[in-house]
């Protein structure tokens, strides 16, 4: 779990000490007693009585010590201590209350439960730092009935809960990754924040030439064609996962997690190795006055395949207004890295806008996104010669033209609270891709027999619309019942196009001819559809044992000749025992996810040079379990340890041909197909090991996975390189990170080491001389794969961030990444990422 989790669960487990409480009385009746007169003789608050089951940020611990203040005034206190925006109607306030109060250490949500004891506010929450006190329409014969906590809005997130409960009943470990982390880390691709202190989960950087991004595994094999988790920005499914990789940290509010199957149940299909949530921005500035951040950085990156070190710059600018009941902001951030393989420069624009409107029983949210990237050709991943001791040399020349890339997210979610018993969320919005070139890197997984994510060529579109229903039901003897139901509807449009290539675009000798049996032709647009309806109930006895179950019904037509139907259950139970501020927790979940087959899809498992025979393909699957135990020692220590096994089905791998026949004018032509085979089954085991500690100014986070991914069954008919009991290819055995924070005054640093290791990959160097000269050894293609099977021990990354307050509103920010300068070797001995690269720079403020 993240940082954010193990602070939610240790204030959620913080023990109330004695306080005091004055009467709040009208001023007329207060006469001239002395302030000490008034607070004397305090009663007994209730407040200790009560489940303390808040939601973030209300389960933030704050002391306070009022003197006669007015209800207004208490309310500005309560938010400058707990750094929490309140938002309300000043004149549903009482004007005549006095409050005298004295809490130590109390939740907040427990405080504004006293505070507003009596008047028909009550709180409703945005996000993680912002709370309108809204009226309610219960009655009062009818609060008894109700649990005073709060109603929560906006909480659609990955937490097994769409309703926004407490991580306290979790089943399954989760992550969070708040704003305040990613800006210290100066996180600028979505790689950068999954690899934050979140275990079993790695991006290879991007090869020279592409603008996609290539997972290595999450929890082992769940796919050869994407194992990319699913991803949404603001609530909205992005078309393809594996384009969404540059993101722009000051605007973004957080990033959530789920690893494995256990998340399908309430996000569906494509969610077979995990989802990420991306919530960007939407607050207001303190004073609703326009503010302003301009940040600007350049440096270099060293590099040893191109004739001098590459240039790299980025500049982002951002623009907010409005209060906290209505804001609004934009933001633009271009940037280039120059060529640190010849031809292999990329630039980039990322432009956003959001806007909320904050109402007394709903909340309007809306969001846009754009996203321009383009990648020159990249000729450094293929090298002269059949080892890496001719990496060296100059690359190879080809006559393609690199990837052009631009992505778009608009939409809007309506969040309605009608009472203090259910909460509505509609969302609705569309993301959508286009991508032109084709990059050698791509050209050489194809000749490998891997998968090419960054091949394909065409548009995609997914429109998406998701209704969520959570209702809070308090049963007798504290106990608690909230049930969700809901229903999404999604249509995906899918483009391919595939141009002629001449006998010119060869890679190593390759004529990349094209031969499709699938109809439709790829020139035309394949219009596909998923539905899905669900339920989730999960109940809470004593707020110490906790019981989810549910599941969802899928449905997925227009992928292939086939309709594709799918159920996906979930069940997952929690216990958690606390003696002061020693939370132990221990927790166990099943579930199971799908993805459905699509013969031609983006990002899926399509390749360039491809004769397809998969008609009769069935959703690839995983399912399985996954126990834990958690320990929390205040807000000083959290440790955290997960046990998985899981067991995939159904994976569909392209297997290759070599085919040799003699062309025009006597010349031998030799061209590479592809048919989609099922490969069988496949197991994932392993361990997810976490710590965090806190102190003073210093906070440090560890993660630690093990992950073994084996073949356990082969299907009738596969003609690939895998056998039973194989590893499976470009999975690492091992993922580690180290992350440590120091903050003092005007200074913050943020250093981090990533590291992978043990994996079994193709030796593309080696595939590269045999398809260039065919007598020089076996051909690779099908079971003969196995003889360039290659074992690589690791990389390692290095990655440090400072920023230093100059004076009020100008900050100099450093940034250094892969410090070690480690340019091969991810994942094989024939992909080039930039070197050493350092930038200095500025952000200021107005």
């Amino acid at each position: 779990m993240g940082r954010a989790l193990a602070g939610t669960i240790a204030t959620l487990m913080a023990p109330l000490v004695p306080f005091s409480i004055g009467h709040t009385q009208p001023a007329a009746q207060l006469g001239s007693q002395s302030v000490a007169d008034r607070c004397t003789a305090p009663p007994r608050s209730s407040v200790a009585d009560r489940p303390l089951l808040w939601a973030a940020p209300l389960d933030r611990v704050v002391t306070v010590r009022f003197v006669d203040l007015t209800l207004r005034e208490a309310l500005d206190e309560v938010a400058r201590a707990s750094q929490i925006e309140f938002s309300y109607s000043q004149e549903l306030l009482p004007e005549a209350a006095r409050i005298c109060l004295r809490l130590e250490r109390t939740p907040v949500g427990a405080l504004l439960d006293l505070l507003l004891a009596g008047t028909a506010l009550r709180p409703i929450v945005l996000g993680t730092s912002q709370v309108v006190l809204a009226p309610s329409r219960v009655l009062p014969a009818q609060e008894s009935l109700l649990s005073r906590r709060p109603g929560v809005l906006d909480r659609v997130v990955v937490t097994g809960t769409p309703g926004g409960a407490a991580h306290r009943g979790s089943p399954f470990s989760m992550e969070v990754i708040d704003a305040a982390a990613l800006q210290r880390a100066n996180a600028g691709t979505l790689g950068d924040v999954l690899e934050l202190a979140i275990p079993g989960i790695w991006t290879w950087s991007p090869a020279a030439g592409s603008a996609t991004a290539r997972y290595a595994s999450i929890r082992g094999a769940s796919s050869f064609g994407v194992t990319a988790p699913k991803i949404y920005i603001d609530g909205i499914e992005t078309a393809n996962p594996t384009l969404v990789t540059q993101l722009d940290p000051s605007r973004i509010e957080r990033v959530e997690v789920i690893r494995g199957p256990q998340g399908a149940a309430l996000y569906g299909a494509d969610a077979i190795s995990g989802v990420v949530n991306i919530f960007t921005r939407h607050d207001g500035t303190p004073t609703g006055a326009p503010t302003y951040q301009l940040t600007t950085t350049a440096g270099v990156s060293k590099t040893s395949f191109a004739p001098r070190d590459a240039f790299v710059q980025e500049h982002a600018f951002s623009a907010r207004a409005g209060g906290r009941a209505r804001n609004a902001g934009v933001g633009i951030t271009v940037g280039t890295v120059g060529e640190y393989v010849p031809g292999a420069s990329a630039r980039r624009l990322l432009a956003d806008a959001d806007a909320r409107l904050v109402r007394s029983r709903a909340v309007f949210t809306g969001t846009a996104r754009l996203s321009l990237q383009d990648a020159n050709a990249s000729s450094g991943v293929l090298f002269e010669g059949a080892d890496s001791s001719s990496a060296r040399s100059a690359p190879v020349r080809d006559s393609l033209t690199g990837q052009d890339l631009v992505q778009y997210t608009v939409g809007g979610t309506v969040v309605i609270s009608p009472n203090l018993r259910w909460t509505h969320t509609l969302i609705a919005g569309v993301d959508g891709s286009r991508v032109r070139g084709l990059s050698v890197e791509a050209l050489t997984d194809v000749a490998s027999n891997v998968s090419a994510l960054g091949a394909q060529l065409g548009d995609a579109d997914r429109g998406t619309f998701r209704w969520r229903s959570a209702g809070r039901f308090d049963l007798p003897n504290g106990n608690l019942l909230a049930l969700t139901l809901g229903a999404e509807q999604s249509v995906i449009r899918d483009a391919q196009q595939f141009p002629a290539l001449s006998d010119g675009a060869r890679v190593g000798g390759i004529a990349l001819g094209l031969t499709l049996t699938e109809t439709p032709p790829l020139d035309r647009a394949r219009w596909s559809e998923n539905a899905g309806v669900l339920v989730q109930a999960n109940y809470a006895w004593r707020d110490r044992w906790f019981v989810t179950a549910g599941g969802r019904a899928e449905r997925t037509t227009g992928a292939t000749r086939n309709t594709q139907q799918a159920l996906l259950p979930m069940l997952g139970t929690s216990y958690v025992v606390e003696r002061g501020n020693v939370v132990v927790k221990v927790r166990g979940a099943y579930g199971t996810a799908i993805r459905p087959a699509r013969t031609l899809a983006p990002g899926g498992t399509t390749t360039r040079a491809a004769a397809y025979q998969a008609t009769q393909l069935q959703p690839e699957s995983q399912s399985g379990t996954e126990v834990g135990a958690d320990l929390l020692l205040g807000a000083a220590l959290s440790l955290h340890a997960t046990r998985f096994d899981q067991r995939a089905s159904g994976l569909i791998q392209p297997v290759s041909t070599l085919t040799t026949a003699t062309g025009a004018g006597g010349r031998s032509e030799r061209t590479m197909s592809y048919s989609l085979q099922n490969i069988g089954a496949i197991t994932n085991v392993g361990w997810e090991l976490q710590a965090r500690t806190r102190w003073r100014g210093w906070t440090s986070a560890a993660a630690l996975s093990f992950v073994d991914s084996r073949v356990d069954q082969l299907a009738a008919g596969y003609l690939g390189d895998l056998r039973q009991g194989d590893r499976v290819l470009d999975v690492p055995a091992a993922t580690l990170s180290m992350i440590v924070g120091y903050t003092q005054g005007r200074f913050s640093l943020s250093t981090g080491v990533t590291r992978v290791s043990d994996w079994i990959g193709y030796d593309r160097l080696a595939i590269n001389a045999a398809v260039a000269n065919p007598t020089r050894g076996v051909e690779p293609t099908g079971p003969s794969l196995r003889q360039y099977w290659l074992r690589y021990s690791g990389i390692t990354r290095w990655r440090t961030s400072a920023n230093v307050q100059l004076w009020r509103n100008f900050t100099a920010v450093f940034h250094g990444e892969n410090l070690l300068n480690e340019q091969q070797g991810a994942p094989d001995n024939a992909s080039v990422t930039a070197g050493r690269t350092i930038s200095l720079g500025f952000r200021t403020v107005f």
